[in-house]
């Protein structure tokens, strides 16, 4: 008997713990923003590489070759950036670089849609139907992409039910307006333009593609030369393109992009190529910076990478066995 009452125990706290955790699962697949995210994939076993030459045997081994019949992306994240680019052939290095980041861009930008997706769905139901951990969530997506609504401020609604409604429906809108993908044409462009095709001293040490200065929250840093500009540095390249395309969403100096991406979008026409023109505050060249980007997309033809899609397979991990920026 003492044997069957302690089986029945542990039988109906398993049952217990079933339950409970068929509450929890769903609460934990609300998708985090990028910027909180580590790394594209965390729980992977990482494999170290000396040299570019060995980065290009593992995309021809696993036969990853982008072109316009092939718009399939193994699950390859690079962490870091070999140190020896520039020793490749032109057109190698191109190909390298350009494949080398493209998962990673994907991997950021999927995460953002999951975000939106499930915005959007969230803005179906009423917000007396959302559970504490949808509401607690929507509020930090809230304060962590900058926006300021009642919400944000206290944390609830207020006034009327009408006035509740609409107070929400403003907060999701304007939350839909930052929480958004930036093209790869564009971002690759960047990337080409700010790190000379991955081969400057902050892009190497510091991980640092799209050149970002020091946040004003602080962070890792490299300094230029002289000493008296620090640039953000970077633990890798998924939280490098992360932080930029979140600097994109939520910098009062990137509003006038925001606003042209959402009638890009409403009219099917969001691209790399037109997008850029939201970019004319984005360098001191101005408006010959946007031209130089488009000059990019145009000629190594980023915006066909638009529609690359990230394989649902195994899962590869490889960094370069150099230190970055401590």
């Amino acid at each position: 008997m003492p044997f069957i009452k302690t089986l029945a125990a542990v039988l109906l706290m398993s049952y217990s713990l079933s339950f409970a955790w068929a509450d929890v699962v769903p609460e934990q697949r609300l998708p985090l923003p990028p910027k909180q995210m580590p790394q594209a994939s965390e729980y992977v076993a990482v494999t170290t590489l000396d040299s570019a030459k060995e980065l290009e045997t593992v995309f021809a081994k696993q036969g990853y070759l982008l072109s316009a019949d092939n718009q399939l992306l193994p699950r390859i994240y690079v962490e870091n950036l070999p140190a020896d680019l520039n020793s490749l052939p032109v057109a190698q290095k191109v190909s390298v670089f350009i494949r080398l980041l493209l998962p990673t861009i994907k991997a950021v930008n999927q995460q953002i849609l999951q975000i939106r997706q499930r915005l959007m769905a969230l803005s179906t139901t009423p917000w007396q139907q959302w559970t504490q951990v949808e509401r607690k969530w929507f509020t930090d997506l809230l304060a962590n992409y900058a926006v300021n609504s009642e919400l944000s401020k206290n944390n609830s609604l207020q006034g009327s039910a009408a006035e509740q409604k609409a107070q929400l429906a403003n907060a999701i809108n304007t939350l839909l307006l930052r929480v958004d993908v930036i093209p790869s044409g564009m971002v690759l462009a960047q990337a080409i333009d700010e790190s000379g095709w991955g081969t400057s001293y902050f892009a190497v040490a510091g991980n640092n593609l799209y050149g970002e200065h020091l946040s004003e929250h602080g962070g890792k840093f490299l300094t230029t030369p002289n000493g008296k500009v620090k640039v953000a540095a970077f633990d890798n390249l998924f939280q490098s393109t992360a932080s930029y395309i979140h600097n994109l969403n939520t910098t009062r100096a990137y509003s006038e992009l925001r606003q042209l991406r959402q009638v890009l979008r409403q009219q099917n026409k969001l691209s790399g190529y037109e997008l850029t023109q939201g970019l004319i505050d984005y360098s001191s060249r101005g408006q010959a910076y946007v031209d130089n980007l488009r000059a990019l997309i145009t000629a190594h033809q980023l915006d066909n990478f638009t529609n690359a899609k990230l394989l649902n397979t195994h899962v590869s991990r490889y960094r370069f066995s150099r230190p970055v920026a401590q």
